[in-house]
């Protein structure tokens, strides 16, 4: 089985931070994205990877360096969507099974059951209550698929796409995606991985589903903070211990090359590499790779690469190679 993830995404929805950064590099709880979907990869002894990246992913291709993975990389020119940036891979694929997970998005959730491959295509769900109408809806009947609606205004099932996807025959899918594209078939501007499988099912083809219990997205500010709470929860040791003449309320993920100096760190912060920290409190908030914090109270921020912060402040977003000053 090969994996099959796109993190050509521009990642709009989190500026300032994806200005200067690919999406799937933005941190969360001790790693960047990217770095708990290849671990989840890992953990389902998959080695062939491909990776659809945009012409700006240099950066994704040095840290995936440290994988022990047999990785390939296809250029997505245009954000043209999911279903474009999948169709993209086609010279890489055959008749193995796939797994599509897409870039932007933790799952927490146990797939060791995906390992040996199942019987047929199939999608990831699950069952949510509210307004699903951002979501991809899936409609069931008798234990197979029957329409999948991308983020339909009146939804007729409370069954979502979690995004992850298992295709045992991909090539299918690749033909479909082949018809929508040179039909210019489009929803909402973009070739959607959905309208491509729905198209396999009016050919015949049976597509189940299988539970993904927990995913996060990581497309919003306050859904990455969220992402980040619930990876801290589920840390075995909650913390590193002590660092002298600072406190850390747990659970918290600091880098070991980061700089604490008489501060307090926790709960539910992640300080990147080679970050400092100095006489601040900081709660519930993300600290980028070499940000440098003085005499803050921060809650509920995020904090770039690079970026200077100094003065009281209580919740920002600051972007790479910012300064603030209060």
């Amino acid at each position: 089985m090969k994996a099959v993830i796109p993190v050509a995404g521009t990642g709009s929805r989190l500026r300032p931070f994806t200005l200067t950064m690919p999406k799937a590099l933005v941190p969360v709880a001790g790693k960047p994205i990217l770095g708990h979907i290849l671990d989840k990869v890992v953990a389902l002894d998959i080695q062939d990877v491909i990776l659809i990246i945009s012409p700006a992913g240099d950066a994704i291709k040095s840290y995936v360096e440290q994988y022990d993975l047999n990785v390939q990389y296809v250029v997505q020119q245009e954000a043209l969507g999911i279903g474009h940036a999948v169709f993209q891979c086609r010279s890489l694929l055959d008749d193995e099974p796939i797994l599509i997970i897409l870039g932007d998005t933790i799952y927490p959730s146990d797939f060791s059951y995906l390992r040996d491959g199942l019987t047929t295509s199939a999608v990831g769900v699950k069952s949510l209550d509210g307004d699903l109408r951002r979501f991809g809806i899936v409609e069931v009947e008798k234990g197979r698929v029957t329409r999948l609606v991308e983020k339909p205004e009146h939804p007729q099932s409370n069954l979502v796409v979690a995004g992850v996807y298992y295709l045992n025959e991909p090539m299918r899918l690749i033909d479909c995606l082949d018809t929508m594209i040179r039909k210019t078939q489009t929803t909402r501007h973009e070739y959607q991985l959905t309208d491509a499988l729905q198209m396999m099912i009016d050919q015949g083809i049976t597509l189940t589903t299988f539970t993904v219990n927990e995913w996060h997205d990581c497309g919003t500010p306050d859904r990455l903070l969220e992402a980040n709470r619930r990876l801290l929860d589920l840390k075995e040791d909650g913390g590193i211990g002590e660092i002298p003449g600072s406190v850390l309320i747990p659970p918290v993920a600091i880098a070991p090359d980061a700089r604490i100096e008489a501060s307090v760190i926790g709960p539910y912060v992640s300080i990147s590499s080679h970050a400092s920290v100095d006489r601040a409190v900081i709660r519930e908030s993300i600290i980028g790779q070499e940000a440098h914090l003085k005499n803050c109270n921060l809650v509920g921020s995020i904090i770039g690469p690079h970026a200077v912060v100094s003065g009281q402040v209580k919740q920002i977003y600051v972007g790479t190679s910012s300064e603030m000053y209060i």
